[in-house]
């Protein structure tokens, strides 16, 4: 059986729960981490990029003002580090994050990503594009931080399209934009590290200040254990699907959760599920 003290990062940061969270995005943005412990008074807890951008930044709170303890989740979700990496991966499709804390007598030792899991799950045979679990989101390239922090949250995703042309924000019914007219793509890591983590006002900042060039792409018919394989190996958390000279899909690291981990050999989630 393969166990979570194999694969775990024992190099936890940890900030303390009076601290700010401009403090612990700035710790993020430093060390290039998506997540910081919690520790001080009372069981520890956890801030990720998640939600400082969906309970600071969407929710238009002064990260300056606002403290590391109203916003992150405690307990962590935790497993003791002689659990499978199976049951980690089925804790992160249950409740939807991206962390799992590893435990040794009750104390947290580590921590474990959906990224560390992407070169260790056994998936079926199955393309790309029937992996693929959302629709993107794209946005133009003059709206601002805030908003589309407020779009990720409404939609539940990760990263966000980015057009070079004038148009409507748009969380629904995507059908494809050819790869001239998107310019790059913005993540959570972008908004905390280059809006939060820099002190910079989201609500006048446009994401052409804070965008990343357009990330790297995969044929939709290519096997899904190649496109992780090639997250796990770039240590990126999205890459654009492709069919023919269009960009129709955005695949990311949740999307490991459904329906990838319903086929992962010994995974409690299968049972009783077809």
């Amino acid at each position: 059986m393969r166990t979570l003290s194999g694969i775990m990062s024992t190099e936890l940061k940890w900030v303390n729960r009076g601290e700010t969270v401009r403090a612990a995005a700035g710790v993020m943005t430093r060390l290039r981490i998506g997540s910081v412990l919690v520790g001080g008074e009372g069981p520890p807890g956890i801030v990720t990029e998640t939600d400082i951008v969906r309970r600071v930044v969407a929710a238009d709170r002064n990260p300056c003002a606002t403290f590391v303890e109203e916003i992150m989740n405690h307990p962590p979700i935790a497993l003791d580090e002689r659990r499978s990496i199976e049951e980690a991966g089925d804790l992160m499709a249950e409740h939807r994050i991206r962390h799992v804390a590893v435990t040794r007598g009750g104390e947290v030792i580590g921590l474990v990503s959906v990224r560390d899991l992407l070169s260790r799950v056994q998936l079926l045979d199955i393309s790309v594009e029937r992996m693929m679990s959302r629709l993107p989101v794209v946005v133009p390239i003059d709206e601002t931080a805030r908003n589309v922090a407020a779009l990720m949250t409404q939609a539940a995703v990760s990263g966000v399209l980015v057009s070079g042309h004038r148009m409507s924000s748009r969380p629904l019914h995507f059908q494809g934009l050819a790869r001239r007219d998107l310019v790059g793509i913005v993540t959570g890591t972008d908004i905390v590290q280059e809006i939060v983590g820099r002190d910079r006002d989201p609500g006048v900042t446009r994401v052409a200040d804070i965008l990343s060039p357009l990330l790297q792409t995969i044929d939709g018919r290519e096997p899904i254990a190649a496109a992780f394989h090639l997250m796990a190996l770039e240590e990126l958390r999205h890459v654009a699907v492709t069919t023919h000279d269009e960009i129709t899909g955005l695949l990311s690291v949740e999307d490991v959760f459904e329906p990838a981990w319903l086929h992962v050999a010994a995974s409690p989630l299968r049972q009783g599920r077809s």
